[in-house]
Formats: C-alpha cells, sequence, structure tokens
C-alpha cells in the first residue's frame, strides 16, 4: 500500500511538471539556451598573430565614430527594438506599423533620433569616461571587430525575441529577469569582459527605462502590462496617481544588451577610422 501510494505520488509530479512545461514555456527555455550557445559558439577569438596585426583603434567618441554610431541607432535600432514592441508598449504619439507578412512591427518617428542619441552615447561618447571612473583592464580582443560588432547586434536581437517570448508567457518578474540575465551576461562575458562596460551595460539597464519617463509623461507610449519597476518600491506605483508611470523590468535586460552591442559597434567604428588615416 506504501509502495503503491509513493508511486502514484511521483506520477502526480510528474505530470503536474509535464503540463507546467507548455509548448511556449519549452520555446523560451530553448531560445534562451540558444541564445547563450549562439553567443559561445561564434565569439570570435583572435590568434596571436592577427592581434599582432590589429591597430590601436581611433578614440570612441570621436566625431566620425559618434555619426556612424548615430546613423546606426536611427536605422537599425528601430528595427531590432521593433522585434518586442507590438508585446511590450503602444505608440501613442507618430506610430508607425508596418507589416512583415510574418507579423506587424511597430515603431514611432520619435525612435529614430532617440535611438541615434542612445547609441552615440553608449557607445562612443560614455565608454571612455567608464573607463577613467571605473578602471580595469579594457575590453580583451575577441577578434576582428567587425564580426565581433556582428555577433553583438545579432545576440541582441535573440535576446529581445526572448523578452518579447517571455512577456507573452506572463512568467513571474523574477523569473523573466533571469531567463534575460543570464544570456545577457554571457553576452558582455565573451563578446567584451571588461569592468567599465560591465559598469555601462548596469547602469543603462537601470537608467534606460527611468529616462523614458519624461516620455511617457507627455504622453509618446505607454506599456501594455506594466509591473512599475523600480517605482512601485518607492511608492510610485499603481494606485498612486502615477499610471502614466507603468515601466516594465522587462526592458532593463533589453538595455543592457544593446549597451553591449553599441559598444562593440563603437569600438569597429574607431578601428575603421584609426585605418583610414593610415
Amino acid at each position: 500500500g506504501g509502495t503503491a501510494r509513493a508511486y502514484l505520488g511521483r506520477a502526480i509530479v510528474v505530470s503536474t511538471f509535464t503540463r507546467a512545461m507548455t509548448a511556449p514555456y519549452l520555446l523560451i527555455l530553448l531560445i534562451s539556451s540558444s541564445t547563450v550557445a549562439m553567443t559561445a559558439a561564434l565569439s570570435p577569438r583572435a590568434s596571436p598573430r592577427a592581434l599582432c596585426r590589429m591597430s590601436t583603434p581611433a578614440p570612441a567618441n570621436s566625431p566620425r565614430v559618434l555619426w556612424r554610431l548615430a546613423g546606426v541607432g536611427a536605422v537599425v535600432g528601430p528595427a531590432v527594438d521593433a522585434v518586442h514592441n507590438q508585446a511590450l508598449l503602444a505608440y501613442d504619439v507618430l506610430p508607425v506599423s508596418v507589416d512583415l507578412g510574418l507579423g506587424i512591427a511597430k515603431t514611432s518617428l520619435l525612435i529614430p533620433p532617440l535611438l541615434a542619441l542612445a547609441y552615440a552615447l553608449l557607445g562612443g561618447f560614455l565608454p571612455p569616461l567608464a573607463m577613467a571612473l571605473v578602471g580595469g583592464s579594457p575590453p580583451s580582443p575577441r577578434g576582428a571587430p567587425g564580426p565581433t560588432a556582428a555577433f553583438a547586434v545579432s545576440s541582441t536581437v535573440a535576446i529581445i525575441k526572448l523578452s518579447e517570448l517571455l512577456q507573452q508567457a506572463e512568467l513571474p518578474p523574477a523569473a523573466a529577469l533571469f531567463l534575460l540575465a543570464v544570456p545577457c551576461a554571457l553576452q558582455w562575458r565573451l563578446l567584451d569582459g571588461s569592468r567599465a562596460s560591465l559598469a555601462l551595460a548596469l547602469l543603462a539597464a537601470v537608467g534606460g527605462p527611468l529616462a523614458e519617463l519624461p516620455l511617457m509623461k507627455l504622453g509618446a507610449w505607454h506599456y501594455l502590462t506594466p509591473d512599475y519597476w523600480p517605482l512601485a518600491a518607492w511608492s510610485l506605483g499603481p494606485g498612486t496617481g502615477n499610471e502614466w508611470a507603468g515601466l516594465s523590468a522587462i526592458t532593463g535586460p533589453c538595455y543592457f544588451a544593446v549597451t553591449t552591442d553599441a559598444i562593440a559597434l563603437g569600438r569597429w567604428f574607431g578601428s575603421e577610422s584609426d585605418s583610414e588615416s593610415v
């Protein structure tokens, strides 16, 4: 009798776990692990001979580098951002919707100039400042700057797609943050690894969502299912008359990943500027 009850209990546990692991959750875990594996496998490694051939890149905050970063932010940034926008937020000022066949990409005409500024700051102006303030070693060479930047951007796209799936799955915020934080941390470790870049990415993960508040107050956009992170901890959550400030915690890791690829792009553009000046 006792043995039968034990087997029955185990069967109930297994059955419950199987029902919980529905297709969306399995897909989320698959993409999360695939993002980690892809970043690890494709992370370029420079041979000693290749490193000897690399020239010292131009300063990341040179005008030419800043303009290139702004161009990428204005053109590529909205496309990357649109990967998760349809599940995350709605634009209320100058909205733009593009039917891509597989889905509708949503953005706003406000986004290109905002992301142009963000990429120039995160990839060009702020990294030298972060290095001066935080110290530590510069980013370890992971290979040629161009492929490294390409892998950084592609892994950011995968992370942002994962954020969309997590939003749709309605996981607890802590679980969603963990599933996003793991690939973000590995993206930084494998493609950069410097203390200054980590500090800047963490600052962007917290400061980026907060920087949206003035625009949200003006009615530029609103989040569909906000959790008011981190404002709820400061008594600024729902029911306090600050419904306009409904942020979503899931955006923090996305800012982290965007910072990592902006820094990689800045390093690439800096190396190109240096080679052109030779």
